[in-house]
């Protein structure tokens, strides 16, 4: 039994066949399936069990798309950080605000909650964002605040918000662009809104 790749979120640049122990391929190389039904296991062992859809339903089927997004996620981030590590010094990893991470998509949101090293990488990844002056005076203009004597210093709630949504903003871009690039999905397990994947809930 083989399987179709597609390249990024569904949206492929032809087709290759795969094994069905293989989950995707990151930077061509297998990742393997059991890291994906090993995380189902877990989550279907957990209480939230009582609320997950049947494993054969399409619902089932888009949960396991979800998954695979957010294990090939991680896969890439520690992937990311071995190649930097000789490099770059790992900055703390002051996790990026998981509520605010929500804002770019339930994938993201998930890996930065459940993965250090995606949240090493985000920090990483978006340690030299800034909020240009200008738009600090603006946002305290309208919020009635004191605009901050140093911009890159935020010492007040607002400042430090914006800044974590602009620094996830720009981890949000680089992992997109790096999945796209790097990361091949197999047929079954197509990023769940790929319009072409036939458990698509939102047609129009």
């Amino acid at each position: 039994m083989t399987a179709t790749l597609q390249h990024g979120h569904g949206h492929g640049h032809g087709a290759e066949h795969a094994p069905p122990e293989v989950m995707g391929y990151l930077n061509g190389r297998p990742v393997p399936r059991v890291l994906l039904d090993d995380r189902l296991a877990t989550l279907r062992a957990s209480d939230a069990a009582c609320v997950l859809p049947r494993q054969d339903s399409r619902e089932g089927r888009q949960l396991a798309r979800w998954v695979a997004q957010v294990v090939l996620t991680e896969q890439l981030c520690i992937d990311e950080l071995a190649r930097r590590e000789d490099v770059v010094p790992q900055p703390p990893a002051k996790p990026l605000d998981v509520s605010t991470a929500i804002a770019v998509g339930s994938i993201t949101a998930a890996a930065i909650a459940c993965s250090e090293p995606v949240r090493r990488l985000a920090a990483l990844v978006s340690q030299d964002v800034r909020i240009p002056r200008a738009q600090l005076e603006y946002a305290a203009d309208v919020l009635g605040e004191e605009p901050p004597s140093d911009p890159d210093v935020p010492v007040a709630r607002w400042h430090a918000e914006l800044l974590d949504s602009a620094r996830l903003e720009s981890f949000a871009r680089w992992l997109n662009a790096a999945m796209y690039e790097r990361v091949r999905l197999v047929h079954g397990l197509e990023h769940p809104g790929d319009s072409s994947q036939p458990d698509n809930l939102h047609r129009h």
